[in-house]
């Protein structure tokens, strides 16, 4: 090995904590909210302790019996599991289906969100929501937890220990191998559904599979499915090869005492690299999706008319009454929020303007050629609605025979920051959106032909249920009760108003159509008996058949059903998939095939049926190009768990960390021993601070309890500041300090669609001098008070103040704060004073440079204004003024920003820099067994000021509870 490879081999181990921290808690940042106020219980299995809101016990309490025959079932497909226990929390913060597995050793976790799929979800093939979640999430779990029997000391310095596995698998890797253990064990999942033949055989027929680097780093339409898609139908290709038990060769390979990259231990197991291999893969993918192509051209392609084309995900489409109108829901492209249109079913041909520049520009170059137009387009729309104040929509359905009005779906904020669908009513004349209901979780809704009410599906707790809607009041009754194990999706209205069709699911997974009496909720299921998915109903304009996604022969197609004798009619017949079928008057249907980039509107008139049945095809040697079929599930056997208990405070987790910070006020390291709860209840710090130069000293103990709102928050500490030692001591006139006291507050975050706020009335009391003096009693009351509002799209602009009262020995002081911001274009205005009465003390008195103080309670210390880029006093008085402008990097690599300090608003009296930073903060991580992090590092070059152009450096690293 050469000395330059050697060096820069150590200098990747050296970073290697640093990356397995991310590891851990990036995954967090995006999605993680715990409702931390609610009720929680648990219950403790053999090798599980799963924690829950009292809103999810009846979830709960399904799963618990077979989780220890879950975790057994996965040891036995990985050849390994934790010896341990492992933390399952369950909650629905967003009201939608997803999990999480956060595998630190010794202490392994799982996050699992209990609202269930919708039956056109890529994972909504399964055999019990719960089962499917914690098998991919546990496999998870016993996949990254298998430790490494080579183990570097630096690997001892993570505040939660990681396996080398959870770092340096490449993530198609990670999700394609849950995903194939979540089809092995439950014999359904992604492996055996629909969905995933369908996307990689229209991005395969397209030759638009992915490479093997974008495996894994996503982007494009569905970009982020392919480690699940593609890496696990990779996987089931070299299984065939290798045997299943290959799988678990690499990793164990990876994990040996002899240090090996994931391709090194790749190879040695399959021969070549995976790279090599994939590329073969993809090959042979593309094959059989032409040998399903051909067979199915050989039968007939029956599309119907296309209308339209679109990059990236569409919703609808709805159709009018008269069936001249309808409605389609836009994505987000090119700076502008996703829309709603209504519109004609009718194509758009070639207009005048666009006919007289073809004209000119062959008059001006007879040998140019006139490009042709593939893709049809829709006509102008009649009415478009696009985002409000933060709030999008969706699921537009017509109301009034005029079709001028539409009940949309959107998603509403709550206090406590999760999120639960609404209904609202869009006049397309008026422009005006009306609410129907406010945070009732209700969703798919479906108004009556009377319109005074609306059929929806209300998921909570786990349980989807199908609800009736006053459109006047937004009361909501249950209509069909649902449960962890029966679900309700896609409610229709027949054109009399006597019956409704809709989708149910029960435990054995599959997707049946049902007709509901809406006056007593009595179900009949009306599709037939067999193994076939069967969902997104409405009724036709006579009301005697439905129309309807079938996913027979393994591709979801357009069908009808006469109700009367139950004979079914194949509508369409297509290479991809199809979605949400809108019935129109005479017969025809509108629907949306995908394909590689986005999503087709099609028309099939009544006419149109298809005829035989597409044959030459061997779907078992087709697969991934057609649906693994259904298989019997692992033999998963219940066992009796212990009664639900109180949670209380919650298992505490211990830990034992570091943090530092390192800028022009000088360096400061600490050692911090924390306790948490999954639930993130409570939590406690312990922090001892060394600093050199001019950073702080001392000790912190602080006790966070989110347990309520508001949250309540108490802190002791003794600090000491000696910003006469920092290096630039000579450019500052800050006073040393020596502050030691306890501090009590009261925090209220208000979330909300539009708007956010945040309250919070802190006391501190205790003794404050300036370094070598006496020390004199001090005394402050602090109330905070914060409120930003959405303006528009991707625009927004709030305000804060903080008003303080206090004593410090004899002298009285006051001190206001103010400022406000305003974020458009991407680019953040903030702008902000601050005040203290005349005869404020000098400790008292404003000063901003450094970083903040370690205090969990700013308002301790609110007179010092964070500016890490510059030495701490570099400007203080009883006034300061700031002005900060920031945006994103062109490369997303962090927030360029110019920020400037001074005693006036005249810029000639600031101290200013401009750099680059990035920071990281994050406040669910109590599931992880840490407290709240937040990092911040950067770079930037003083412009203004007694040190101007000099450059400066500065790095953070701490953890507040």
């Amino acid at each position: 090995m050469s000395f330059l490879r050697l060096i820069a081999r150590r200098r990747a181990r050296a970073v290697a904590p640093l990356v397995a921290l991310f590891v851990v808690t990036m995954p967090l940042a995006a999605q993680d909210i715990v409702r931390s106020a609610a009720a929680w219980r648990t219950i403790r299995t053999q090798w599980f302790d799963l924690h829950y809101p009292l809103d999810t016990e009846a979830w709960a309490q399904d799963l618990a019996p077979r989780l220890d025959a879950v975790r057994d079932a996965v040891a036995g497909l990985v050849g390994f599991a934790p010896a341990g226990r492992t933390t399952i929390v369950i909650d629905d913060p967003f009201n939608v289906a997803n999990g999480k597995a956060i595998p630190i050793l010794g202490s392994p976790a799982v996050h699992l969100w209990v609202t269930p799929p919708g039956p056109t979800d890529q994972i909504a093939n399964h055999r019990g929501w719960g089962l499917k979640l914690v098998a991919h999430e546990f496999g998870h779990v016993a996949h990254l937890s298998r430790p490494a029997r080579r183990t570097q000391w630096f690997w001892h310095l993570l505040p939660a220990q990681v396996s080398p596995l959870a770092v340096f698998t490449p993530r198609w890797a990670v999700e394609g191998y849950a995903t194939w253990i979540e089809g092995r064990l439950t014999g359904s999942g992604r492996p055996h559904g629909a969905w995933r033949p369908a996307l990689l055989r229209e991005l395969a027929l397209e030759g638009r599979l992915p490479s093997y680097g974008a495996l894994s780093a996503g982007g494009g339409y569905k970009g982020g499915s392919m480690a699940y898609l593609a890496g696990s139908a990779f996987w089931e290709w070299l299984a065939a090869q290798r045997g299943d038990t290959s799988m678990t060769l690499v990793f164990r390979r990876q994990s040996a005492r002899v240090g090996r990259s994931f391709d090194e231990a790749f190879r040695g197991v399959y021969g070549d690299s995976p790279s090599m291999l994939y590329g073969r893969f993809s090959a042979e993918l593309t094959a059989k999706s032409f040998m399903v192509d051909s067979a199915l051209r050989r039968s007939g392609i029956v599309r119907g008319t296309r209308l339209a084309r679109y990059t990236g995900s569409v919703s609808g489409p709805a159709a009018s009454r008269d069936g001249q109108r309808i409605a389609l829901v836009l994505p987000s492209q090119r700076g502008r929020s996703s829309r709603v249109i209504v519109t004609k079913p009718d194509t758009q041909p070639a207009i005048p303007l666009e006919r007289q520049q073809v004209q000119r520009q062959l008059a001006r170059d007879p040998q140019d050629v006139a490009a042709v137009r593939v893709y049809p387009r829709l006509v102008t729309p009649l009415a478009t609605l696009t985002a409000r104040r933060g709030r999008t929509f969706g699921n537009p359905r017509f109301m009034d025979a005029a079709g001028t009005l539409l009940l949309l779906e959107s998603w509403s904020v709550r206090p406590d920051a999760t999120q639960r669908p609404d209904l609202m009513v869009w006049n397309t004349a008026t422009n005006r959106v009306t609410p129907v209901t406010d945070g009732a979780a209700v969703q798919d809704g479906d108004p009556s032909p009377d319109g005074t009410r609306a059929a929806a599906v209300r998921c909570l707790g786990g349980s989807c249920s199908l609800v009736l809607v006053s459109m006047t009041t937004g009361a909501v009754s249950t209509l069909a009760a649902g449960s962890p194990v029966k679900v309700f999706s896609h409610p229709r209205w027949s054109p009399d108003g006597s019956q409704l069709v809709t989708t149910v699911q029960d435990r054995d997974g599959l997707w049946r159509l049902a007709l509901i009496d809406p006056r007593s909720g009595a179900q009949t299921i009306v599709s037939p008996d067999d193994d076939v998915n069967r969902h997104s109903a409405s009724f036709d304009a006579s009301g005697r058949e439905l129309v309807y996604v079938s996913e027979a022969g393994g591709i979801p197609n357009v069908e009808t059903l006469r109700l009367h004798d139950g004979q079914r009619t194949q509508r369409t017949r297509v290479s991809g998939s199809v979605y949400h079928p809108a019935p129109l008057p005479g017969g025809g249907v509108l629907y949306l095939a995908e394909y590689a980039g986005g999503m087709d509107l099609y028309r099939v008139d009544a006419a149109t049926v298809v005829r035989g049945e597409a044959t030459g095809a061997d779907a078992a040697a087709l697969v991934p190009a057609v649906p693994r079929a259904r298989e019997p599930a692992l033999e998963l056997a219940t066992r009796p768990v212990a009664p639900p208990v109180a949670y209380g405070v919650g298992p505490r987790r211990y830990r034992l960390m570091a943090q530092a910070s390192l800028a022009r006020d000088g360096l400061m390291h600490s050692g911090v021993l924390a306790s948490t709860d999954p639930a993130n209840r409570l939590t406690w710090m312990a922090a001892g601070y060394v600093g050199g130069r001019g950073a702080w000293r001392g000790g912190v103990g602080s006790v966070a309890w989110y347990g309520s709102r508001p949250n309540l928050r108490t802190e002791a500490l003794w600090l000491e500041q000696r910003a006469s030692a920092q290096r630039n001591a000579g450019v500052t006139t800050l006073p040393d300090m020596r502050l030691a006291g306890g501090s009590m507050s009261a925090v209220l975050p208000l979330a909300g669609t539009s708007r956010a706020q945040r309250m919070s009335l802190s006391g501190f009391a205790g003794a404050a001098a300036t370094v070598g003096d006496a020390a004199r009693f001090r005394a402050l009351i602090t109330a905070q008070y914060g409120a930003g509002t959405v303006i528009g799209w991707r625009r927004a602009a709030g305000v804060s103040l903080r008003a303080g009262v206090g004593t410090l020995g004899d002298s009285s002081f006051a001190r206001v704060s103010a400022g406000g911001y305003v974020n458009v274009l991407r680019t953040r205005v903030d702008a902000r004073m601050h005040h203290a009465t005349r005869h404020t003390p000098r400790l008292e008195q404003f000063s901003a440079g450094g970083f903040a103080p370690p205090l969990d309670d700013e308002a301790t210390l609110a007179q010092r204004i964070a500016l890490p880029a510059l030495p701490a006093g570099i400007a203080t008085g009883r006034a300061l003024y700031e002005l900060r402008i920031a945006r994103p990097s062109p490369l997303a690599l962090g927030t360029i920003y110019a920020h400037s300090v001074g005693s006036s608003w005249t810029v000639n009296r600031h101290a200013a820099v401009v750099g680059i930073e990035q920071g990281v903060d994050l406040d669910y991580l109590g599931i992880a067994g840490l407290p709240r992090l937040r990092a911040l590092v950067g770079v930037a070059r003083i412009v203004r000021g007694p040190l101007a152009d000099k450059a400066s450096a500065y790095l953070t690293l701490g953890w507040r509870p």
